[in-house]
């Protein structure tokens, strides 16, 4: 299970997640990686929503057509918890449970595409997308922190953008 530790000497909080290192990828064999560069396979891709967690949000048309689209990650760092559970040991250590959101923004049917070149209306969809999934977050009360991660650097799986919310 994903805890939140207070660093001593930083005072920082960091996400421990320990279930990520269960993501299938760690364990594909070059064989395997060079099968699943095919868009096809891509779980990004329209058409494959089958292959992602249920939609949280979409913008654009009926069940084939959409812009946006934010998924629960399949590997989130955090979960949701019914409390904190906070706790010190020897008055140094602080931890928690690992409360939050772990979300995946799905930027645009073309996710290989880099967000510089997608066309302005397309850009301004993502950007409205970012500020609803906030505002929704942030109606929740243990949410009051949203750490945004940089676009997977992966090109075979494009470039979805990946955000989760501290408490």
């Amino acid at each position: 299970m994903p805890e939140l530790r207070r660093g001593p000497l930083t005072d920082r909080w960091v996400i421990i997640a320990p279930e990520r290192t269960k993501r299938p990828s760690d364990y594909r064999s070059k064989e395997t990686e060079e099968k699943n560069q095919d868009l096809k396979n891509c779980p990004f891709c329209p058409g494959n929503e089958h292959m992602t967690p249920p939609e949280i949000y979409r913008t654009g048309g009926g069940d084939e057509r959409w812009w946006v689209r934010v998924v629960p990650n399949k590997f989130p760092a955090l979960q949701d918890y019914p409390q904190l559970d906070l706790t010190t040991k020897d008055g140094v250590f602080e931890r928690m449970n690992g409360v939050g959101a772990h979300e995946v923004v799905i930027d645009s049917p073309e996710h290989t595409k880099e967000i510089p070149d997608l066309p302005l209306e397309q850009i301004e969809r993502i950007v409205d997308t970012y500020v609803l999934r906030l505002k929704a977050l942030m109606e929740d009360p243990p949410y009051n922190f949203m750490l945004q991660t940089a676009p997977n650097p992966v090109p075979r799986l494009g470039k979805p953008s990946y955000w989760a919310t501290l408490p």
